[in-house]
């Protein structure tokens, strides 16, 4: 069995803040667990970027904490999480992903798996220059291998829908793309196909949100669980030009 979870992770003031966030995702994580008794989470992470065309598969014993993230207050760097890696997965993984062994969990992987699955094995994938199409095909592959080892896993992405740094610099007042409702709209609706065809079809929707690692993510999931269903839990925009999503999918 494989869930799919597309978490937005955010900005990291959320470690001081963001209590309704937080309290929503233990909650979410708390189901998850009765519900699918998860073994791994394969979490891939927009700041985990391979600049080729090979995604990359970290391989490492333990996924060491990175705090990517620089100019906050001091006290952001008093959180870290670090994660025993799923080896038996990673090993099946190699035949076809890139080992890395330099990487670990960045705050856009780190973040989420610390409020919704504390002390559950991972497995850590990049995204690359490569297309959708190709992402998506990776997250088949993913998704075999989860099945052939008889896994009861979760696919987490951790993209932002709306990721335009830009409008928070220039504090603009925050609002809800026109991108972001197509997604929900995609998501609630199952129409899969167009999600993975979103930068073609909603072309000018698209570019305009700069979506986090070009929702590459979230393509890596589709593969992976080939979704039947999807529904939206929670969605805010709680800074100019970032959204945060939290949407479920199921097999």
């Amino acid at each position: 069995m494989i869930r799919g979870l597309l978490i937005s992770h955010g900005s990291p003031t959320v470690l001081i803040e963001g209590e309704e966030w937080k309290r929503k995702l233990k909650e979410l994580g708390e189901r998850i667990k009765e519900e699918v008794k998860p073994e791994v989470i394969v979490v891939s992470s927009p700041h985990f970027i391979s600049w080729t065309e090979e995604n990359l598969v970290e391989v490492g014993e333990k996924l060491k904490c990175i705090q990517d993230y620089y100019g906050f207050p001091k006290e952001l760097y008093e959180f870290c999480y670090e994660a025993y890696n799923d080896l038996d997965v990673v090993n099946e993984l190699k035949s076809f992903l890139k080992p890395d062994d330099k990487w670990g969990l960045d705050h856009g992987a780190w973040i989420p798996l610390m409020f919704t699955f504390p002390g559950i094995k991972a497995v850590t994938i990049s995204i690359s220059q490569a297309s959708a199409k190709k992402h998506y095909e990776i997250g088949e592959k993913i998704g075999e291998v989860i099945r052939k080892l008889g896994k009861r896993a979760v696919f987490l992405a951790t993209s932002s829908p709306t990721h335009r740094l830009d409008l928070f610099y220039l504090n603009v007042k925050p609002k809800p793309s026109m991108f972001d409702l197509i997604l929900q709209d995609l998501i609630n609706e199952g129409r899969f196909d167009e999600i993975l065809n979103a930068e073609k079809i909603y072309e000018k929707e698209f570019k305009s949100a700069m979506p986090e690692g070009e929702l590459k993510p979230l393509y890596m999931l589709l593969g992976a669980v080939k979704p039947t269903r999807g529904r939206v839990i929670d969605y805010e925009v709680p800074w100019p030009g970032v959204s945060m999503m939290v949407a479920e999918f199921f097999s």
